[in-house]
């Protein structure tokens, strides 16, 4: 039902970009000065942004010259550099073996959970889009037998990327019988063969959506984000909500534009892209399945199997705009895992060498303080990094927080002469809609985690897709907005809320477009009743072929976000 006399206002699409809201305080503020009052926005007056205080932990192992641990030390011992300037160590604790040592000139990182002793959580993940059974059967085997090694509280959890998928194939557990098991499937590969999937091209025949469209509109306000994923262009035109009132979520595909090109120059840019796009999903991929987990206290480790996953410089100079190197995809990866608080190992599970790829498995090692296990070592991998996380320095620390997404390097010095220090290299001072934006894609790629008991189900109308230029199809999507299911806040004599709209797809290849927000402010003199829901009215311009899409409702105020998840086609 929709309650009387309230409306919902979006703003013009060229604000939503750069605005995103939490709630600062649960009730109107104290009345002050009645010009101070006057000159207050209610907006501004009760939502801000919040700033979520966490406690940046680093693992760090300390060696001699010889590669001996050395243990001992003490808080007074550690320095800790963000972006070269110092800041205190707000908490310390030595492992050892598995266990917290006491000391009297540290607190122990929350992360620690209560106890002496301290678990670690494996999260295993096997890429079978870029391997073959056959070549990674050795090395499942050794984690199978060498599960032994594992302290008894240490838990592991097994997710396995396939057909541009993510599965759960065993939650965090401590039974090793049910992880062994999980891992025999991945042996016998009946279902998870791999596949070594490579893209296949036809020379001088661009794929549709290589091409990264500028959508320019005639309306005021036109948004425009841009995604090598599937050469996906995202437009998006301020919507209204009511009958007959549309948004338009564009994600338009064209031919190739890259004029005089000869034709080896252009199969070697689609190529290229192909191959980026190829990268990019998986790390999303893995990033998302790190960010879906519910991780039990303790340690995080990444098994990382990743296989054959491509390298180099994905578009070429003087061919095409936006140059970037597997290195800074594989930055996404890192990001994602110090900012969360994983250690990753990658476990090289090709027959062949390749010494690019095993640069890049030592480099996303070295940026989060793990290490990379090759050729003859992969095969012991799990027993060699169950030993290198049982002793070790935990230290933690609490940064000013701006939420500005901008990434800091972190370096720690120990005293003393001749003292050798790993550990991860920085962390992402992620925003509150950054968050909220990889939510939604993990609820694309992983939706099995994110099902909550309490929230409503959302309902989303899709109706019949529509033809539509080249190879595009127009899809429009209503949805029921449960606006009250989410909280409000009372103001002068009103009852305000804002929240965030996102539309993710994803097509059959792994494909996907830059998620948009949509921010919606209600107002309304009446609080809504608990069932009540307004609909929202939206068109899709996708290319004319299967998409996944999840519509999410996130609000910033409470943290809830509904979602749902749907199949689109075109008939």
């Amino acid at each position: 039902m929709i309650p009387k006399n309230l409306k919902m206002k979006t703003l013009p699409a060229h604000v939503h970009l750069a605005l995103a809201f939490a709630l600062a305080c649960w009730a109107v503020p104290p009345c002050g000065p009645v010009g101070a009052q006057e000159l207050e926005d209610p907006v501004d007056l009760l939502f801000g942004e919040e700033i979520h205080v966490r406690v940046v932990n680093l693992e760090v192992v300390v060696e001699d010259r010889a590669g001996n641990r050395v243990h001992g030390l003490t808080a007074d011992d550690f320095r800790i550099f963000v972006d070269d300037a110092e800041v205190g160590v707000d908490y310390f604790t030595e492992i050892l073996e598995n266990r917290a040592v006491e000391t009297a000139d540290g607190e122990a990182p929350p992360a620690i959970g209560e106890g002496e002793s301290v678990p670690t959580n494996y999260l295993l993940f096997v890429d079978d889009d870029h391997t073959h059974v056959t070549f990674r059967r050795p090395v499942l085997r050794g984690f199978s037998d060498q599960l032994a090694n594992l302290g008894i509280e240490d838990q592991v959890a097994v997710v396995v990327q396939s057909g541009r998928r993510l599965g759960l194939l065993s939650p965090f557990t401590t039974d090793r019988e049910q992880t062994r098991r999980v891992l025999r499937a991945l042996e016998q590969g009946r279902r998870y063969g791999g596949v070594l999937r490579a893209p296949r091209f036809i020379a001088g025949e661009a794929p549709a959506g290589d091409r990264m469209e500028a959508l320019v509109g005639a309306q005021a306000g036109v948004l425009e984000d841009t995604s090598v994923a599937e050469g996906l262009s995202v437009g998006l035109v301020a919507g209204q909500i009511g009958p007959g009132a549309d948004a338009e979520l564009l994600s338009a595909a064209g031919d190739l534009a890259v004029p005089s090109m000869r034709l080896p120059e252009l199969a070697s840019e689609v190529q290229a892209s192909a191959l980026a796009r190829d990268l990019e999903f998986s790390v999303i991929a893995v990033s998302s399945a790190m960010r879906a987990l519910d991780v039990p206290n303790g340690r995080k480790v990444l098994l990382l199997l990743a296989g054959g996953w491509p390298t180099g410089m994905f578009r070429p100079a003087g061919q095409s705009i936006g140059v970037r190197t597997d290195r800074e995809i594989l930055g996404d990866l890192i990001d994602t895992a110090n900012v969360l608080g994983y250690t990753v190992y990658p476990v090289d599970q090709q027959a062949r060498h390749n010494t690019t790829r095993w640069g890049n498995l030592r480099h996303m090692a070295r940026e989060t303080g793990g290490r990379a296990y090759m050729a003859g070592s992969n095969l012991a991998a799990m027993r060699r990094v169950s030993a290198d996380v049982s002793n070790y320095y935990w230290l933690g620390f609490v940064p000013e927080y701006r939420r500005d997404d901008r990434a800091h390097d972190v370096r720690v010095e120990v005293r003393g002469p001749g003292l050798r220090v790993r550990s991860r290299g920085g962390y992402v001072d992620v925003s509150a809609r950054a968050e909220a934006d990889m939510e939604t894609q993990g609820r694309l790629l992983f939706p099995d985690q994110f099902q909550a008991t309490d929230a409503p189900a959302l309902r989303v109308d899709v109706g019949r897709a529509e033809p539509t230029g080249i190879r595009k199809m127009l899809v429009p999507v209503t949805v029921y907005v449960p606006i009250g299911y989410f909280p409000v806040v009372p103001y002068q004599g009103q009852y305000l809320a804002k929240l965030e709209l996102r539309f993710a797809v994803v097509d059959r290849n792994g494909g996907q477009a830059d998620i948009p927000m949509i921010p919606i402010d209600l107002r309304g003199r009446n609080r809504p009743a608990p069932e009540a829901v307004m609909p929202y009215n939206a068109t899709l311009t996708l290319r004319r072929k299967p998409h996944d899409l999840v519509v999410a409702i996130h609000d910033p105020v409470s943290d809830q976000t509904v979602s749902t998840r749907t199949r689109v086609s075109f008939r």
